[in-house]
């Protein structure tokens, strides 16, 4: 026997439940859509406060830690600064033994009375600027080489100021030292001994006594100088100052622009005005130099000259591209 079907729109009511006991549903009563959990973990506003707290207290601590070794090293070099300016001031290393080296124009006598040591100066707080500023009162002096040997000896040694040229004025027989620096030094005493051989003596045992121009010459040789001569009798030189004679220093011109070789035959550097400088070589020969420009130049012509021509006496080199001479007469 065929079992019929239900008519169509009819629901197959399942067994256990009953019509009425299905509850209907309405739009609100609908759950919304569930959502995928995510793969992340949510974030706990607490727990990051925590580790930031966490954090931070540990740099805190680290902070701390770095600033208690500050403040150890700091310690520190507190103590050794005390400790060093106890020792300072203390007398171990007082100054004591104290030794100037004299120098021929700047004696120990000298250079006593110029320095000003305070009482109990030691090692370390000896000023050498001070020292070097007291020697400078003596015009002589150029430097001064101060040294340290503990724990008591100070030495000190003046440096003099190297002679380049002895100036020559003669209505004052006046023989002034000029330095390397310009500078007008001191007068020379214008009465020399000397050996034979014209070499000047300072012990006082001289064979012979040069006066005037010829002890200015010995001593410009003394000093490995070049003398100056004919200075103008309005020069007037001061120790310590630099020279401001525009004549005395084209003559300084010529001594530094010239060879050693060359200069080693100059007897001397007339120098009465700019225009008229000339020098007097050892051989008696008279050159006329003029102002101090092509200095160089002058100096290969005359020493061509003086390679090429015999005879010769006079050389005009005022205008080195235009130069001229005499010789002797040859018999």
């Amino acid at each position: 026997m065929a079992t019929p079907k239900p008519p169509t729109g009819t629901k197959t009511l399942r067994p256990g439940r009953t019509l009425g006991a299905s509850k209907p549903r309405s739009l609100t009563s609908v759950p919304a859509t569930a959502k995928k959990p995510s793969g992340k973990k949510g974030v706990n506003p607490l727990s990051s406060l925590g580790a930031m707290a966490n954090k931070t207290s540990d740099a805190a601590s680290v902070v701390t830690g770095k600033g208690k070794i500050v403040g150890g090293v700091l310690a520190v070099l507190a103590v050794l600064v005390v400790v060093a300016i106890v020792v300072i001031n203390s007398g171990l290393f007082t100054a004591t033994d104290i030794q100037i080296q004299g120098s021929e124009h700047v004696t120990k006598h000298d250079a006593i009375q110029l320095i000003d040591l305070p009482e109990g100066t030691s090692l370390f707080n000896v000023d050498p600027d001070q020292i070097t500023e007291d020697l400078k009162q003596n015009p002589w002096v150029s430097g001064v080489d101060v040294q340290r040997q503990f724990p008591h000896t100070l030495i000190i040694t003046p440096m003099e100021r190297k002679v380049i040229a002895i100036a020559y004025i003669s209505s004052d027989d006046l023989a002034w030292a000029i330095g390397d620096d310009d500078t007008w030094i001191a007068p020379l005493s214008t009465s020399v001994e000397v050996d034979d051989q014209g070499n000047v003596i300072t012990t006082g045992q001289g064979s012979n006594t040069l006066t005037g121009i010829d002890a200015a010459l010995a001593l410009a040789k003394h000093y490995g100088a070049v003398l100056l001569t004919d200075v103008s009798a309005d020069v007037a030189p001061v120790s310590g100052q630099a020279v401001s004679s525009k004549a005395v220093k084209a003559g300084l011109d010529y001594v530094r622009g010239f060879s050693s070789e060359f200069l080693g035959q100059v007897k001397d550097i007339s120098t009465p005005s700019v225009e008229a400088i000339s020098a007097n070589l050892n051989n008696g020969i008279e050159v006329s130099l003029g102002d101090s420009d092509d200095i160089a130049k002058k100096e290969r012509v005359v020493t061509k000259l003086l390679s090429q021509v015999e005879g010769v006496t006079y050389i005009n080199v005022r205008s080195p591209g235009n130069y001229t001479f005499r010789n002797a007469p040859t018999s």
